[in-house]
């Protein structure tokens, strides 16, 4: 049994700790949390936290490569808690749709936001 617990306490300090064994950590920041590695908000268009930038090809892309917002503890459990409380009642795949609902990912980014700014 204490080696399930172990194993699953690796899975969970991969996802919400600071995953040193990432080849990119940190991607931000020292110490940052990696529970939302791909932003769930991205693009926001908040430029606080990103900015416009030209790719090589001329194209203009969000880019949130200055933003450490999402990887701070505070911000990405209570991100965590916004988004399990709205779905709570639902299986899976449904709460999985959650990230096709951008509107209410927008509504959730500004909870926090306005909680954590």
């Amino acid at each position: 049994m204490i080696d399930l617990a172990k194993k699953h306490f690796k899975k969970v300090i991969e996802l919400c700790g600071a995953n040193r064994d990432c080849k990119y950590y940190p991607c931000h920041f020292d110490n940052q949390v990696c529970l939302w590695c791909f932003c769930p908000f991205y693009p926001c268009y908040d430029e606080e936290l990103g900015e416009f930038v030209t790719r090589k090809d001329g194209k203009k892309i969000w880019s949130c490569v200055k933003c450490s917002w999402i990887h701070r503890p505070d911000v990405a459990c209570e991100v965590l808690r916004e988004i399990l409380e709205v779905t709570k009642d639902k299986n899976t795949t449904e709460a999985l749709n959650v990230f096709e609902n951008r509107e209410l990912l927008m509504k959730i980014m500004k909870r926090v936001r306005e909680k954590f700014h």
